[in-house]
């Protein structure tokens, strides 16, 4: 077992080796994405590679990570997610919101119905089959939405609220299935990718031989500039401000917190109302000439950074014996509602999107089983140039979505429903909810009852 406590001392100085330790593995993986031909064609990021690799060095396995390591990687989730959170509506451009909801209008339907069915499918399956079974806690019916929809950031900020409601095990049952969300994600979105171009639903993908010719790395006059310098850096460094802007949200959600709790007296995870105090901070920042001074892609950026972290931490602080001990459920349940999200993604796509509906779909698919970025990898893989609307229509979409579920406010309010109304009730209820939004779309006139399925060259 490597003595890595010894090597510094104090909360702070730990985060910071332990920071250090994760990006040492995030480089390893990072070398082995790039040399391995395996890795790049399955599309595994190097983010899940450096959770393995520190799993297996962990102490389930080789040992030469000791249990207190894994119990404070475990617990850097928390504080990564609410940066990634507060990120969210930072820099947003207001847009018409009439015209926005038009057009993003399939996309964001889609988005609940995707966490209704992962909810009330899994809270049926625990009411009737796992807890009779074997004993499974009932707020397990919530375990495949926040793992899947919402990703390992929302997994380890649901970790307290589990534990507050006597369920300490969901946290590393949450970020194992938020791993077998990823990797079905990836797995599952390029199956979906090479149906779709043999049966010519892709818009612009002609051959799946395609897929694996994306450029992984640029040097030389091939690099790209991502962010912009929006202040000088004699007053701040453009990052730093940032950063600011980031904390001031944090501190928002923070206040909105301890409010609630002042006044209902119930404690609340900081997460959501991180991007609650981002989106506030940003309506009114939008409404000054500081707009000016804020670029998203450097928000998208930290977002992007603090995501990869929290992903390795999060997979290499699995605990295994928990796993071993909820391991039917997990496997019936994942495996259910996968089948369930595949089949909506056949049925419903080309009937509620009225262009480029496999693009918008692949896109919707990657967010709802993985995460945003594993959505938009997708959706380059099929279009590269992006000359769909499918980025788009997911944009403007996100604010109706995000802020909600998939790690947002319903999200966090489902393990509340289920201990108020029980896994059954709640089953019902959010399967029920899911039909009534196919029938509300069929009445309201979003849906295409003759879908047009091939879409090759229908730009």
């Amino acid at each position: 077992m490597l003595p890595v406590e010894k090597i510094a001392s104090g909360t702070i100085t730990n985060f910071i080796l332990y920071l250090a330790i994760i990006g040492i593995l995030l480089f390893v993986a990072t070398v082995l994405r790039l040399k391995i031909n395996f890795l790049k064609k399955a599309f595994i990021p190097a983010s899940l590679i450096a959770g393995i690799i520190g799993l297996i060095l962990g102490p389930y396995v080789l040992g030469l990570f000791s249990a207190e390591m894994r119990s404070s990687l475990s617990a850097m989730p928390t504080p990564f997610i609410v940066i990634v959170f507060a990120c969210m509506q930072l820099g947003v451009k207001r847009s018409n919101l009439k015209d926005a909801l038009i057009l993003s209008a399939p996309s964001v339907i889609q988005g609940y119905l995707y966490s209704f069915v992962q909810v009330g499918v899994t809270c049926l399956l625990t009411a009737l089959l796992f807890t009779p079974l074997w004993g499974t806690n009932s707020i397990f019916g919530c375990i495949v939405e926040v793992g899947f929809e919402g990703g390992h950031g929302t997994a380890g900020g649901m970790t307290e609220v589990y534990a507050e409601l006597g369920w300490a095990a969901g946290g590393d049952v949450g970020q194992t299935t938020a791993t077998i969300g990823l990797i079905i994600a990836i797995v599952g979105g390029i199956i979906l990718i090479n149906m779709g171009v043999k049966r010519r639903y892709t818009t612009v993908l002609e051959d799946s031989s395609a897929l694996n010719a994306g450029q992984e790395t640029f040097t030389g006059g091939e690099k790209k500039p991502s962010t912009y310098t929006t202040i000088s850096g004699n007053v701040v460094e453009t990052f730093a401000f940032h950063a600011a802007l980031i904390g001031i949200a944090i501190f928002i959600g923070k206040v909105i917190i301890y409010l609630f709790d002042l006044v209902f007296h119930y404690s609340l995870p900081l997460f959501p109302f991180a991007m609650i105090g981002g989106w506030l901070l940003n309506m009114v920042l939008q409404r000054t000439p500081l707009a000016e001074l804020m670029d998203r892609g450097i928000f998208v950026h930290i977002q992007s950074l603090t995501m990869d972290f929290l992903i390795v931490a999060a997979v290499a602080s699995v605990s295994i014996p928990v796993i071993l001990e909820n391991w039917k459920p997990l496997l019936i349940s994942c495996t259910l509602v996968t089948a369930i999200i595949i089949w909506l993604f056949w049925w419903t796509s080309p009937r509620l999107y009225k262009k480029h509906w496999f693009e918008c779909a692949i896109t919707r698919f990657g967010v709802a089983t993985g995460v945003a970025a594993i959505g938009l990898m997708l959706l380059r893989t099929c279009d590269p140039e992006m000359k769909t609307e499918a980025g788009t229509v997911y944009g403007l979409g996100t604010p109706f979505v995000s802020p909600f579920v998939g790690g947002g406010l319903i999200t966090t309010a489902y393990p509340y429903l289920i201990v108020a109304m029980g896994a059954l009730k709640c089953g019902l209820l959010f399967v029920g909810i899911s039909i009534a939004l196919i029938l509300l779309c069929m009445l309201v006139g979003l849906w295409n009852r003759k879908p047009v399925m091939e879409q090759r060259g229908n730009l």
